[in-house]
């Protein structure tokens, strides 16, 4: 896998029981909301929110 491909992401625990997800594309930071209750819930929905980021950008691609 080139390193353009690679996605780098974490999930924080904000409060005791309320987890987010944090993505860092390209030397950003985008954080997920702290309402997931459970670590594996936040890791779920991080992954669902990179792929579908990265559908939308197909998506873009494909109509320029």
């Amino acid at each position: 896998m080139s390193d353009d491909k690679k996605i780098d992401y974490d999930v924080q625990e904000v409060e005791p029981g309320l987890w987010r997800w944090n993505i860092y594309p390209q030397g950003r930071t985008v954080q997920g909301p702290p309402h997931f209750r459970t670590r594996e819930k936040a890791v779920a929905a991080c992954i669902e929110e990179i792929n579908n980021g990265i559908e939308r950008t197909r998506r873009a691609v494909a109509r320029h």
